[in-house]
């Protein structure tokens, strides 16, 4: 770890913590993580004196895991001191914060135990710290817990010149290191196999990514080229002139009559007209319709009006006329039809 980019780090985090609404509680779990690292860099005395201050807050804002290791790193503080039984009381304190926050760190307590256990030469209390710190360290699979336990035993086996005790820390020693540089090749296979596989998956989402942007273009192309030739068509029909040539003799000599009958009505209305009957021009071109025999609709159509509008002429037509319906219309105009062919 490089203790001083995390000091530089923790520091600047204090100043942005001071502008924050939350800043005590920020503050406080700045200062537990400093007195941490003061203590792993055996930095006691800076460590002691931001432990005290938390502690005169009754631990304000600091959650469980961090309150059990500042009260475990006390703890040490005492057994330095050679506090042993104030020492045990806190590691116990430590021990109990830890189970119910983070059990596998409860390893590291337990080998401050074995130290503790050593200084007092109670030989059966240090191996039962060793046998939980194995536990715990087993249970949560760490074996760098493992190797930090036997490493502690090794050294007070040196420290009493026990040469049976020192062989046999020292051989299980040997095995958890080997075991453990296994156990790191195989996270090392694995990083690499991991890197492999998202190396693999980039490389297949480029591709996919890659041909979408192919197809996009494709399609945005074609489009292009059909909205261009539509543009061009309708342009091209525009500069035509239009010549309709009917081909069935049937329909064209049906279009003759219908001309002929429409010329007739027409005739009709105007004889209408010139009975000096006041009929506005759009009402004289709805009659014409009428007599046409086209629907209200069509003759909207024709005259670019609403329904609603020719409705409304034809109820005057009606009104100024004196007749009660279309009926009744094509009733007088059959009549005058018959006097003009007449004469």
């Amino acid at each position: 770890m490089d203790y001083s980019s995390t000091f530089q780090f923790l520091d600047t985090a204090r100043q942005y913590a001071q502008a924050t609404s939350k800043g005590p509680e920020y503050q406080a779990f700045i200062s537990a993580q400093e007195a941490l690292l003061y203590f792993d860099i055996h930095n006691y005395t800076k460590s002691e004196r931001l432990m005290k201050a938390i502690e005169k807050t009754g631990f304000r804002y600091i959650d469980m895991e961090n309150r059990a290791k500042l009260v475990m790193q006390q703890g040490y503080l005492l057994y330095r001191r050679k506090r042993y039984l104030q020492a045990e009381k806190t590691y116990d304190q430590a021990i109990s914060l830890l189970k119910a926050s983070s059990p596998c760190d409860l390893p590291m307590i337990y080998v401050k135990k074995m130290q503790l256990y050593s200084a007092l030469n109670n030989k059966a209390k240090m191996l039962e710290a060793l046998r939980l710190s194995s536990l715990y360290a087993d249970s949560c699979k760490i074996i760098k817990y493992h190797i930090y336990a036997y490493s502690e035993l090794l050294a007070i086996y040196e420290q009493r010149d026990d040469i049976v005790g020192i062989a046999f820390a020292a051989k299980r020693l040997d095995s958890l290191n080997t075991l453990y540089a296994q156990s790191e090749n195989v996270a090392k296979l694995h990083t690499q196999k991991e890197k492999i596989l998202l190396k693999a998956k980039d490389q297949r989402l480029a591709e996919k990514q890659q041909f979408n942007i192919v197809l996009l273009t494709i399609v945005l192309g074609l489009i292009l080229l059909v909205a261009v030739l539509i543009f061009l068509l309708k342009a091209y029909r525009k500069q035509q002139p239009v010549i309709v040539v009917d081909n069935n003799p049937k329909r064209a000599e049906l279009k003759t009559y219908m001309l002929h009958q429409q010329e007739k009505s027409q005739e009709s209305v105007s004889t209408i007209a010139n009975k000096n009957v006041p009929l506005s021009d759009r009402q004289r071109e709805v009659l014409t319709y009428m007599a046409a025999g086209l629907t209200n609709k069509e003759i909207a159509d024709k005259l670019f009006i609403s329904e609603n509008t020719v409705k409304y002429h034809i109820k005057n037509i009606y009104q100024i006329l004196e007749l009660k319906d279309r009926k009744d219309l094509l009733v007088t105009l059959s009549n005058i039809k018959k006097e003009q062919s007449r004469s």
